[in-house]
């Protein structure tokens, strides 16, 4: 009999199969993923990302998480995957996907993604209900039946109507959303994107290019152009994808031809464009969702000319208050067109984000007025606060800066906004701007930053801009600031040049202050030519106009420099006259900055005399006063003059301590040539306690840095410091060879003093090693350079180093003469140790001789001057070698005189020696 049934109600999912009897084995359910997209073959570069996601979406997390970021940024994918990574740890039953379109023309409303959902859950579609708030009920009623819970991804929401009713009923469920705002009225907790790191991004490329051929190894086989193409690409999965799908579409293209296209920024959102993805169409779906005030924001923020701006910069381009301008910068990186920097305050835009909205600013009007508004800013400020960094205390503006650190921080902060800026005016037309920002910017990027490179281009366009404007003023300043910084860029013929044309228009146009500028420097640069005549002169001529025209402080700073130039050249007495009155000129002026140089110098000058308690406490002023005023370039170059006056103490632990501290600043404000020096000095230091393998390491690190700064002059001093450390280890061919190395880069330097220095000590190596004849050659050659720099003090320590090397010789009549003349360049240099080691010399001469009545005059007047010295060691030591001269001439009771007092004066020192 047929068996008629009517079955009516319930729910039904698929066709009713009728039978009299049906046996149904029913298994252990699997993990469903209902509706979720399949994982993406090249997902990389968000471990980090999907394991902060998979710690927020549990039971005890937040019941909404939104990740937020840029379009393209890759959200969606790492959304897809974490779906993926939950559902398959069995943290969920059910993981379900609904794309919102937020940014498509017709998104998505909350009723559809209730029905996709509804629908992925299992309820018919004829028993969906049409209102959007019953398809809520029904959706959460459906969510309560899974007690394991159900991850909800809604994908690419604009608006937080789109996901209200998306909630999830309970705290086991959770949703996920994908969104480029941050939809503050959602309550979820947000989990900002960023650009993938640079090795996960050429990872992508490489990755969708395999996905295509597995056997294409171009990106792989080409690293520096893949992360040069991932750098162009901003690092931005979206952007790599379809930088990979040129390659796949082109299988013979190389990636450094498509490195080439991508680096041309105006065609870079055409190249980044496949079939209907790209880039460009991307980023309009959210430009055309802005309010016509962030809209014009965003396009002006392109006209920014460095890669970041602050919230006042940004407040002077749209003409609005800081405030204002703040609430319309969080509001679009809301949008995540730009995003705010780590520490707030300041904001950004991805570079193919730039490139949109440089196309967009094309189209309006306002640009011209903008860049104008932005860069006399940018001007404004940064003379504001290069006064506070230059001035003496209480000129500057105190409502620009709240002090000298404040203005520093800004010009830190800014300084790639102020490079660009300077380049940015001389090409938009505004030359003034150019010549102003330019003569604000570059001291700073000299002397704080040492970033020398850009100074020189910096003054280059500020001098083309100068020409623009018109002005003889305003031509000879930048002729100046050009020079400065040629002189920090070690080319000082051109920047000799730079200073002359100053000088003479300066001239011209009587321009005193100008015409100072300009010759001091001249001086200057002069000095590191070893041109040390002309050198003074022309800051001797500097001073007097500074004095003439009553300019406390110029001729409190010119004061410095040419005391810190006669300190070099000897000639103390006149040096310490200067530094004490520039000290004083600063002191009354309130100008600390002035002040720490001139204690600086005069703490050399006390270290050149010997007197070195005076030294370490003028260098101990000079170092607070410069970490008082932020200015840890000058306080590492004042650490370091304080070792080598502990250096010359023998105080070696303590110095090395000091050039350690000193190094480590330097190489931290990436001050290659500081660090050199610092490696040299430490390399001396470590020497003197036989750690001989540490210091020659030490001078490798000095050779290395003066070869990457292109100094000769530092490569061949490094060279004669390795060449004596070789000596001391007996590797005399490996010494022979360094020496040469040494002549051969000082040979090549700008200023022949070097090269005479690494003769003498090649000379001198020479000499100790049985080889007069050619020591005698070297040294003769050093003298003839010494001769050439006009520097006596030099020309003394030359004849002297000559005159042993004749000895050796039995060329005693000339080492007589060479020492004679040396003697008398000692006096005028007023270096009566230098004198004190003449007259040794000559004793030892003359006795070779058998003028032993000479030679024990000579010693006498060497005992006196050691006498005036106080130097009791010393002469006890003359008395000595007096006692020898006059038992060979005979004068047996003079000798024995001698003698007696030698043993009383090593008797004194004894008993006042600790220990002894």
């Amino acid at each position: 009999m047929p068996v008629h049934n009517s079955i009516r109600g319930g729910t039904f999912h698929g066709q009713v199969v009728q039978a009299g009897t049906a046996h149904v084995t029913v298994g252990a359910r699997p993990p469903t993923i209902g509706g979720l997209p399949p994982l993406s073959s090249v997902f990389t570069g968000r471990e980090q990302d999907l394991a902060d996601l998979r710690t927020l979406l549990t039971p005890d997390g937040p019941p909404i998480v939104a990740v937020t970021g840029l379009g393209g940024i890759g959200k969606t994918t790492l959304a897809i995957a974490a779906g993926h990574a939950l559902v398959a740890a069995g943290r969920v039953s059910l993981a379900l996907f609904v794309n919102l379109r937020g940014y498509d023309e017709t998104p998505v409303e909350a009723g559809q993604a209730l029905d996709t959902l509804l629908r992925a859950l299992g309820v018919p579609a004829e028993h969906i209900p049409p209102d959007p708030e019953t398809r809520a009920t029904l959706y959460r009623d459906q969510l309560a039946k899974h007690d394991r819970g159900v991850l909800v991804i809604a994908d690419n929401a604009s608006t937080a109507e789109q996901v209200r009713l998306l909630r999830p009923p309970s705290a086991r469920h959770r949703l996920l959303v994908t969104t480029r705002e941050t939809l503050p009225s959602l309550g979820a907790h947000l989990h900002r994107l960023g650009v993938l790191a640079p090795e996960a991004a050429t990872e992508l490329l490489d990755s969708a290019v395999r996905a295509a051929r597995s056997d294409d190894d171009r990106i792989a086989a080409d690293p520096e152009t893949a992360r040069r193409m991932a750098e162009l690409c901003g690092r931005l999965p979206l952007a790599l994808r379809l930088a990979a799908a040129q390659l796949v579409l082109d299988p013979h293209l190389r990636p450094e031809e498509l490195a080439d296209d991508l680096a041309d920024g105006a065609d870079r959102l055409d190249l980044l464009h496949v079939d209907e993805i790209g880039i460009r169409l991307t980023l309009e779906r959210s430009y055309r969702r802005l309010t016509p005030d962030l809209a014009e924001l965003f396009r002006l923020l392109a006209l920014n000319p460095g890669p970041d701006i602050s919230t006042e910069a940004a407040a002077a381009l749209i003409d609005r208050k800081p405030r204002e301008a703040r609430s319309l910068l969080a509001r679009l990186a809301g949008t995540a067109l730009i995003e705010q920097g780590a520490e707030g305050g300041r904001w950004y835009l991805y570079d193919l984000v730039r490139d949109y909205a440089v196309e967009r600013g094309q189209q309006t009007p306002e640009s011209d007025a903008a860049v104008r508004r932005l860069l006399e800013y940018y001007a404004s400020t940064a003379v504001a606060a290069e006064a506070w960094v230059d001035a003496p205390a209480g000129t500057a503006d105190p409502d620009s800066f709240r002090d000298r650190a404040a203005a520093l921080s800004w010009l830190d902060q800014e300084h790639a906004n102020l490079v660009a800026g300077v380049h940015g005016a001389a090409a938009t037309g505004h030359p003034d701007l150019a010549v102003v920002l330019s003569a604000a910017v570059a001291p700073y990027l000299s002397a704080r930053w040492l970033r020398r490179d850009e100074a020189l281009a910096v003054t280059t366009a500020g001098l083309r801009a100068a020409r623009a404007v018109g002005s003889p003023v305003v031509e000879a300043s930048a002729w100046s600031n050009h020079g400065l910084a040629l002189d920090q860029a070690r080319r000082y013929g051109e920047a000799v040049e730079a200073f002359h044309r100053a000088a003479d228009l300066s001239g011209s146009i009587g321009d005193r202050s100008g015409e100072a500028t300009a010759y001091g420097g001249l001086g200057n640069t002069l000095r590191k030519l070893d041109r040390f005549e002309e050198a003074v002169s022309a800051l001797r001529h500097a001073l007097a106009i500074q004095r003439e025209e009553g300019d406390p402080r110029g001729e409190a700073m010119m004061s410095v420099n040419l005391g810190s130039l006669l300190s070099e050249i000897r000639r103390f007495d006149e040096a310490l006259a200067l530094l004490r009155r520039a000290g004083d000129l600063c002191r009354s002026l309130g100008e600390r900055h002035g002040e720490a140089l001139a204690w600086v110098n005069t703490g050399a000058v006390m270290r050149s005399l010997g007197r070195h308690p005076e030294s370490v406490e003028a260098l101990d002023r000079a170092r607070d006063l410069f970490h008082g005023l932020g200015d840890r370039f000058r306080t590492a170059t004042t650490t370091e003059g304080l070792g080598l006056t502990l250096l010359s103490m023998g105080r070696y632990e303590d110095a090395i301590t000091l050039f350690e501290d000193a190094r480590a600043v330097f190489e931290e404000l990436g001050d290659r040539d500081g660090e050199g020096v610092a490696w040299r000095d430490l390399g001396s230091a470590l020497r003197c306690l036989g750690r001989f393998d540490e210091a020659l390491a030490a001078q490798r690190k000095a050779l290395a840095a003066g070869r990457e700064l292109g100094d000769r002059e530092r490569e061949a001093g490094a060279w004669s410091e390795i060449a004596e450390l070789m000596e001391e280890e007996g590797r005399s061919e490996e010494a022979f060879a360094a020496h040469q190395e040494a002549i051969r880069a000082a040979a090549a330097a700008t200023a022949r003093g070097g090269e005479g220095q690494a003769l003498s000590r090649f000379g001198a190596f020479l000499s100790r090693n049985g080889r007069p004849e050619e020591a005698a050659s070297a040294a003769e050659k050093a003298l003839d350079i010494v001769r050439g720099l006009g520097d006596p003090h030099l020309e003394a320590r030359a004849l002297n180093e000559l005159a042993e090397i004749y000895d050796e010789l039995g060329r005693q009549l000339e080492g007589i003469r060479a020492l004679g003349r040396a003697r008398t360049l000692f006096q005028e240099c007023g270096d009566p140790g230098g004198e004190v080691m003449t007259l040794s010399n000559l004793g030892s001469a003359l006795t070779s001789l058998d003028r032993f009545r000479e030679a024990a005059d000579v010693c006498r007047e060497a005992i006196g001057l050691l006498q005036a010295a106080g130097d009791r060691e010393g002469e006890a030591l003359m008395r000595a070698a007096l006692g020898s001269s006059l038992r060979a001439a005979g004068a047996a009771a003079e000798a024995e005189e001698a003698g007696a007092r030698e043993r009383a004066i090593r008797a004194a020192v004894a008993a006042d020696t600790p220990g002894t």
